[in-house]
């Protein structure tokens, strides 16, 4: 009996020693300093004193090769303030590593990625994000940065087939966009001359979406390069009915053209198929009303500048308009030759930005060639 109550004597001691162990010894040895320094390290990221917690990330490394999250946050911040080239060194190492799960795997991957477009290494990070879909195959984040990138390196297709592949997942559709990027595809023929090829793939384009304006406006501009102009009319026509706000893009080149072959009637018909659904377009009335002053019938002229100036009081183009017919009927002849230069810089494109980065450019496009962004240039003007 004596033997068991000094055994359990024993038990009880040992068992004090091992709670006060797991008491005192445990928090002792809990690695509160390098968990005190990863507070500090975020806070100071919280506060952009990257500087600050470059060193005390370091110095958790340095101290615990395992801290994977501090790693991770180093190569973030070193890309941060423009070290990336040691932020791809960190970033690559932790992929080696055999103790990441798989959030931090992918963690790391999508940091990577990053860190090669600040790189401006567009194809490497491609293939990095393509290897993110080999850990995860629905990845929305690495779908929607692999869209990207093919479209920044201007390959269409690849663009087109994960835009619609991301599309279908989110359960959505897009056809306009789609038919863009179709029409970009195209134009990489057109641009290499090979316009037969690429009134082929405009063509596809109008499938994927009738109401698309674009692929119209190019078909124009490819035979206008084959010197087939009656053709291109044909398309500059079809423009203005898929997209008639932005008809007046097309007046300038059409009117060339029809007068040029002795067919400048036609384009009464042309303004006044604009009008019935748009009755009140100044672009088009004004551009109505400088036919009819060249065609000598200026009372028509008058009533349709005055109309347009009474329901417009503080258009500018009305205004021009209006001033450029006084001039006309005042048979200031010198005066009126130059006047139609102010009028007409209404009916082209001209130095119109980006609404979504502020690229500027001077062509007609559909796709801001800086950002990438759809519909940023056309739709402002």
């Amino acid at each position: 009996m004596t033997a068991n109550v000094t055994y359990l004597i024993i038990l009880i001691i040992v068992l004090g020693f091992v709670l006060l162990w797991l008491i005192f010894g445990r928090k002792k040895s809990s690695g509160k300093p390098k968990s005190s320094l990863y507070t500090q390290a975020l806070d100071h990221i919280i506060h952009r004193d990257y500087e600050s917690a470059i060193k005390e990330l370091k110095a958790i490394i340095k101290k615990d090769t395992n801290h994977i999250d501090a790693y991770i946050k180093l190569g973030n911040l070193l890309r941060e303030t423009g070290q990336i080239k040691a932020a791809v060194k960190v970033h690559q190492g932790l992929l080696y590593r055999q103790d990441i799960d798989k959030t931090q795997k992918l963690e790391i991957m999508r940091n990577l990625v990053d860190d090669y477009i600040e790189l401006d290494e567009k194809g490497i990070a491609l293939s990095v994000a393509l290897n993110v879909l080999d850990v995860d195959k629905r990845n929305m984040w690495a779908l929607e940065k692999i869209w990207h990138l093919y479209r920044d390196l201007k390959k269409w297709a690849k663009a087109s087939e994960f835009m619609e592949k991301i599309l279908r997942y989110q359960k959505k559709s897009n056809s306009r966009i789609l038919a863009i990027y179709k029409v970009q595809e195209g134009l990489e023929k057109y641009e290499a001359g090979n316009f037969h090829d690429a009134r082929l793939i405009f063509r596809r384009a109008m499938k994927i979406d009738p109401g698309c304006e674009a692929p119209y406006f190019y078909m124009a501009e490819s035979y206008v390069k084959d010197r087939r102009e009656l053709d291109a009319v044909e398309w500059w026509v079809k423009f203005a009915e898929a997209a008639p706000e932005k008809a007046w893009l097309v007046f300038n080149p059409l009117q060339k053209v029809l007068f040029n072959i002795g067919n400048f009637g036609k384009i009464e018909d042309f303004y006044l198929n604009i009008l019935k659904n748009r009755q009140n377009d100044v672009r088009t009335i004004t551009a109505l009303a400088n036919y009819y002053e060249r065609k000598g019938d200026l009372q028509k002229a008058s009533n349709l500048v005055e109309d347009l100036i009474e329901n417009n009081p503080n258009s500018t183009i009305a205004k021009i308009a209006y001033c450029k017919l006084l001039v006309f009927v005042k048979c200031e002849k010198e005066v009126g030759d130059g006047r139609n230069y102010s009028i007409n810089q209404f009916d082209s494109v001209d130095h119109v930005r980006c609404s979504n980065c502020g690229h500027q450019v001077q062509d007609i496009l559909w796709i801001c060639p800086m950002c990438g962004a759809e519909d940023s240039f056309l739709n402002q003007l």
